[in-house]
């Protein structure tokens, strides 16, 4: 069995996570361009469940130490505030 490269608890998360953020968009999508109410309705459940999905495993993984958000400096946070004050 040698040269066979197993997942770890890492990979299988991250893996997880990318899946569940490419679900997530495609369900959006079917959302916004579903015709029919009660389609959409039950499109929207899943989207939800996806979200919600995607939030335990980022969970799981900032509590390991696997994921991190990069926090935004004040001044960046400001500066994007007023850009898009300028718009209105």
């Amino acid at each position: 069995m040698s040269g066979v490269e197993y997942f770890g608890d890492k990979e299988i998360l991250k893996d997880l996570l990318v899946s569940e953020k490419h679900l997530s968009g495609s369900y959006n999508t079917c959302v916004n361009e579903s015709t029919s109410k009660i389609l959409g309705d039950i499109l929207e459940n899943i989207l939800n469940e996806t979200h919600k999905m995607h939030w335990d495993i980022s969970s799981a993984m900032i509590k390991r130490g696997w994921y991190r958000s990069k926090y935004a400096a004040s001044r960046d946070i400001e500066m994007i505030k007023h850009k898009y004050k300028q718009l209105n």
